[in-house]
């Protein structure tokens, strides 16, 4: 029964019309119904290890292969966030129908794809949508101004805008720069690298520390 309506509310979610301000359509669940965690199963992780601590960054780049200037697909960029910022029993639950079909998530998101957890998680907590064509686009490069957004809205650092006419990434690049994060001169449509991500996540996670 849960699994049929959760199926209709996706179905829904993904018709519904969506702001012109924003290139994403709101895939994620705002009002989504507070659910017990559940422990998800083992994903097996890529070859390259998703945002090593700096100090750990001299071993994996000698026992795993990291390269920090490579940029990151959507795919790998959202499970390289989610599984630093939530525990397994934090991350959605596995099965959103018969089987693990996160397809549902997004069309061309695979039916069993490894990082269908991490984009339910994130799409659930609000950090990462999809597109308005109903997509993902998990092969696409994720661009320093997408990682702006999602990484000043999971620290809690800004909010989306409510301007229709301010820039949409305007508040996440600001809140970063004044914490000392984001440059003021990077060039925010380049692809973002591995280096580049894992600066900015451990600097984040490091001030988060700081305020506590």
């Amino acid at each position: 029964m849960f699994q049929k309506h959760f199926s209709v509310f996706l179905t829904l979610v993904m018709l519904a019309p969506t702001a012109a301000n924003a290139q994403q359509v709101s895939l994620f669940f705002p009002s989504y119904p507070v659910v017990p965690a559940v422990e998800m199963p083992v994903v097996p992780e890529p070859s390259a290890p998703f945002l090593p601590p700096p100090d750990a960054k001299a071993v994996t780049a000698t026992t795993r292969g990291w390269n920090g200037n490579e940029s990151l697909t959507r795919a790998t960029f959202v499970a390289a966030i989610t599984r630093r910022l939530y525990r397994p029993s934090e991350r959605c639950f596995p099965m959103l129908s018969d089987g693990y079909d996160y397809s549902l998530l997004a069309f061309d998101v695979p039916k069993d794809a490894t990082y269908g957890p991490d984009l339910c998680t994130a799409m659930r907590n609000g950090i990462m949508k999809g597109f308005t064509d109903g997509g993902f686009h998990p092969d696409a490069k994720v661009t320093v101004e997408e990682a702006a957004k999602v990484l000043a809205k999971a620290f809690s650092l800004a909010a989306d805008p409510t301007d229709p006419a301010q820039p949409w990434s305007e508040n996440y690049v600001k809140a970063l720069t004044d914490a000392g994060v984001l440059s003021a001169d990077v060039n925010l449509n380049a692809p973002i690298t591995r280096d580049q991500l894992s600066a900015m996540f451990w600097k984040l996670r490091d001030l988060k520390k700081q305020a506590k």
